[in-house]
């Protein structure tokens, strides 16, 4: 929820403990402070986050000192991209992870964590920086780390550091310390830091030449680094020195990380280094992952490079990235070093402005599943290599690389270079962007026993004639998107016997072409072909009336004009003969209408059918019984209106979101026993109710998405909040987006609307003469109580005399001067009446006067109201202390009424009213009675210098009769009625 005032926090407190919450998430909102005891009744959470609370992030000042203190249990606070300037001091023991990145805190010291030292990873990166660009340096004191004795990982990044912080914790397992500004790394820096596995430092001293970010060049160019620095790490298993314009590696860096997987020295000056004697690698055996990319030389653009031989050292070396070296040709010496190494599996050669490959290197390196030389100026083999740029020429000004930007994704192991299935399908070899216009067999001799080829991106341009990839007879994979394929002839591909999958997307050049032959009946001649990719190919014409296969299992077809292919009826049958298809995407096709014929000659056995993405207003729902093995159908992104009967039982899940859906039909799922997941979200319901859906035990949904329609808040809504208590269905965003309106426009949560006055019509209308019955019955009683009350009243108390005998109630002697009435269920007012009201009535003045107290005269055992008759009666006067509570209760009410009495059996006044705060301020009796005996009538004092003069009154108004307070007029009553007595 998007909270907006600080008002929210604090009623949410209660709602969150009732529901026993363990992780609360407040990040972006506009939260105006965090008081002190926002979570103070959360007495289980473990996870909090308050990133970005407030609009522009909050501030020191807008979290008290004490808003954390009673969360004896969080684990995790999420603190970042906010505005603090300093640790918050009162943080919780139990913390053992603390986000603290994105702020604005410049200086830590040995106070910034001392109540925190159970924390095990803190992130302190990007402190002092606004959007890209870092301004202000962090001071780090010397002990502020030494603390946390229990720390693992600590992130330091992007700090403008100037050197590394000394006395870090021995216990650390990872340590970032990139984009910072340290120039050299001491021999002390990363003294005893045993445990340490991760250790990065890329980006201290960036490459400024190209560099697309705000660049301060080291003054001696590269980071420096001491020889011995990483003697201790003996744990290192990662190390990323990317960025930092190393020219050399010192033979001594790595001698003591014999357990070292994991190395990243890209973007440095390593060109010449990688070629040298590079005695570091032999300590190197476990080493996994080499990533020496972007190590080009400036201006230079060489014929070939040659590895150093101490590549042959890294026995275990996996895969290996020599992205961006910058040279012209792959020689048979420029990767021989690497045969001896049998573990090799991923060679990535991608963005070298490599023009030309000696293949016959890569028979050797037959140890490789992955060989990758994208993004390179490779020609077809039967055209001469143009000439050279001289030295280079403006080869630089393509790699606007840094790594500020891509050191940390710059991670190839983990980066797609291929898609899973071409990984699945075996050895891979990937020629995409480079300059292929043409193919002959000859391009692929020396790559042996490739099964998946990646070509896209070449602006090949030759229609195919079968014999192309001959030298490459087990491929079982092929990618020939993004060019220009011209499918002129029917035999293309016949020479690939093996091949599964086929991606000719994003090959339109010639699809749009008018009076172009477009002949798809090279699939017939696929035997096992499982998967065909023709989407983005703007297909609105084809020589081929008549897809043939009964292997393809997948056809991708969206993104062309099947829209207007079906306009003729001689494409019906265009997927009829597709015997074994399962899935079929059919999405953005322009399709505005299915004919009725297409549903019958779709192929039956499809499992997953996508149209989203077209114009249809209207969908066949009948016609879903001819697929009996439907089980996805997506029809989103389309202008479907009104959804009828579902007729499929093997459908599973329906996207019909992003429609312009007004009206479901009752029972519109009942034939669809299978569907388990129903998605209607972003279409025009208004009302829904649960006969739209069925009821246990024949509801079989479990996830039902309808956020982003615009529901109105009536009472047939609430048929629906039934179905859902009722029925264990998921809906997505259901306390957060999906709302309905009222009528006046404002809208609100759904299951958060009010449908307390939601009834049926024969219960509202028997309500209905109930409560007219009563308005009359009620307002003709009180008009005549209003006109004859005192003679309604006589009556009444004349009969009432009459028929139980009249009695005196008047006493001869009083007990008590006072009888002192008040909420006794309040604790403040009770404290106030036993120990001031009582102290300055019993013990203090000049004549002490006894009261009766509740709490304190009252016998055990003894009915209250038999207390009160006692009390009231045998006391002078009655003093009635008032609260807003307590006027509102009956026994406040019972009191007045026996005091009254009195009034009217013994012609004795013995109200005082008393008033702890403003109440009754419309009441006639009040009113009057301020009339009648003003004296009577008592105020608390708003300021302390009034209490003495307040509590002499109260001393006189208990000790004199109200009587000789009443003005004359009024005065003569009581005499009056004495003499008649």
């Amino acid at each position: 929820h998007q909270m907006s005032h600080t008002a929210m926090i604090q009623h949410s407190t209660n709602w969150m403990s009732r529901h026993n919450a363990t992780k609360v998430n407040l990040s972006k909102n506009n939260l105006q402070q965090i008081p002190g005891n926002a979570f103070s009744h959360l007495e289980n959470l473990t996870e909090l986050n308050l990133v970005l609370a407030k609009k522009n992030g909050l501030k020191d000042v807008d979290i008290d000192k004490d808003a954390f203190m009673n969360l004896t249990n969080l684990k995790i606070l999420y603190l970042g991209y906010n505005r603090l300037t300093r640790v918050p001091g009162i943080l919780p023991h139990s913390l053992t992870t603390i986000w603290l990145n994105n702020n604005n805190i410049l200086v830590i010291n040995n106070m910034s964590f001392s109540g925190i030292r159970n924390v095990t990873h803190l992130f302190l990166q990007r402190n002092g920086c606004s959007s890209n660009k870092c301004s202000n340096p962090v001071n780090i004191s010397d002990d502020s780390f030494p603390v946390l004795t229990k720390l693992k990982v600590l992130d330091l990044s992007s700090n403008r550091l100037r050197r590394v912080p000394k006395g870090l914790p021995t216990t650390l397992t990872k340590l970032a310390l990139s984009n910072n500004q340290i120039h050299y790394i001491s021999e002390e820096d990363f003294k005893e830091l045993h445990h340490l596995k991760a250790l990065t430092i890329h980006g201290n001293c960036p490459r400024c030449g190209n560099a697309p970010f705000p660049c301060v060049a080291c003054p001696n160019i590269s980071l420096g680094i001491h020889p011995k620095v990483f003697i201790d790490l003996t744990e290192l298993q990662t190390l990323d020195l990317a960025g930092n314009s190393l020219t050399q590696l010192n033979d001594f860096w790595f001698e003591n990380l014999q357990n070292l997987t994991k190395l990243s020295l890209s973007f440095n000056l390593l060109q010449n280094a990688i070629q040298g004697e590079l005695k570091c690698f032999s300590s190197l055996s476990k080493l996994e992952h080499l990533d020496l990319s972007f190590n080009y030389g400036r201006n230079s653009y060489p014929k070939t490079v040659q590895l150093s031989k101490g590549f042959s050292k890294l026995r275990s070396l996996q895969v290996l990235h020599l992205v961006g070296l910058v040279f012209r040709e792959i020689e048979f010496d420029t990767l021989k070093p690497l045969v001896s190494l049998k573990n090799l599996t991923v060679l990535n050669l991608g963005t070298n402005f490599i023009v030309h490959s000696n293949s016959t290197i890569f028979k050797e390196l037959h140890q490789l599943k992955g060989i990758f030389l994208s993004e390179n100026r490779l020609y077809p083999v039967s055209v001469s290599t143009p000439n050279p740029p001289g030295q280079g020429g403006n080869v630089e000004a393509d790699l606007t690389f840094s790594p500020h930007l891509v050191a940390d994704t710059l991670n190839f192991g983990s980066r797609i270079l291929a898609n899973p299935e071409c990984i699945k399908a075996g050895r891979a070899l990937s020629f995409s962007s480079n300059n292929l216009f043409f193919i002959t067999p000859e391009q692929f001799e020396g790559y042996d026993n490739i099964s998946c080829l990646n070509l896209s991106g070449n602006g090949f341009s030759s229609a195919l004639n079968g014999t192309e990839f001959e030298s490459l007879p087990n491929l079982t994979y092929l990618d020939l998107s993004f060019n220009k394929i011209d499918l002129a002839y029917r035999h293309a591909f016949q020479e690939l016997q093996k091949l599964k999958v086929l991606d000719i997307s994003f090959n339109d050049h010639y699809f749009k072409a008018y009076g172009i032959t477009h002949n798809l009946d090279f699939v017939k001649n696929l035997p096992v072909l499982e998967i065909l990719n023709m989407s983005n190919n703007c297909i609105h014409t084809l020589t081929t009336k008549m897809l043939q296969s009964e292997s393809l299992n997948e056809l991708r077809f969206g993104h062309n004009e099947l829209g207007t292919l079906w306009k003729d009826d001689s494409y019906f049958n265009l997927f009829t003969n597709l015997t074994n298809l399962k899935i079929l995407d059919i999405s953005s096709n322009n399709i505005a209408e299915i004919p009725d014929n297409i549903y019958v000659l779709l192929p039956r056995q499809l499992t997953t059918l996508f149209i989203n993405y077209n114009k249809l207003s209207d969908f066949n729902w009948t016609k879903l019984e001819h697929f009996n093995n439907l089980q996805n159908l997506d029809l989103s992104h389309n202008y479907i209106t009104y959804v009828k009967i579902v007729t499929s039982q093997t459908l599973r899940t329906l996207n019909l979101a992003h429609n312009q859906i007004a009206q479901l039909s009752n029972g519109f799922l009942e034939s669809a026993v299978s569907l388990t997941t129903l998605s209607l979200n972003h279409n025009m319901l208004t009302v829904i109710n649960q006969t739209n859906f069925l009821t246990k035990p024949k509801n079989y949904l479990q996830t039902l998405s309808l956020h982003r329609n615009p529901f109105q808040c009536s009472c047939d809504t609430l048929d629906f909040i039934l179905w859902i208590e009722d029925n264990d269905v998921t809906i997505p965003n259901l306390t957060t987006d999906v709302y309905c309106y009222v009528s006046y426009g404002h809208r609100q949560v759904m299951i958060y609307f009010e449908f307390d006055q939601c009834v049926n019509n024969t219960l509202a209308l028997l309500i209905s003469v109930l409560t007219t019955t009563f308005i009359v019955v009620t307002t003709s009683m009180a008009t005549v109580a209003h006109i004859f009350y005192w003679d309604t009243s006589y009556v009444l108390r004349y009969l009432k005399a009459k028929w139980k005998g009249y009695r005196s109630s008047a006493s001869q002697d009083n007990v008590y001067e006072v009888f002192v009435t008040y909420d006794t269920k309040d604790p403040w007012v009770s404290e106030w009446v036993l120990e001031s009201l009582r102290e300055k009535l019993e013990v203090e003045g000049e004549k002490v006067l006894r009261l009766c107290l509740e709490e304190r005269d009252w016998p055990l055992g003894v009915p209250v109201i038999d207390n009160l008759t006692q009390s009231i009666r045998y006391s002078r006067k009655t003093l009635f202390v008032l609260t807003k509570a307590y006027a509102k209760t009956g026994v406040f009410r019972l009191a007045m009424y026996l005091a009254h009495q009195r009034l009217l059996d013994e012609n004795l006044d013995v109200i005082v009213v008393l008033m702890l705060e403003p109440v009754l301020q419309n009441s006639h009796f009040l009113r009057l009675r301020r009339r009648l005996c003003g004296e009577s009538v008592l105020e608390w004092p708003r300021t302390a210098a009034a209490e003495p003069w307040f509590w002499q009154n109260l001393r006189n108004v208990v000790r004199v009769d109200n009587q000789t307070m009443y003005p004359s007029t009024y005065s003569q009553y009581f005499t009056c009625s004495r003499e008649r007595d």
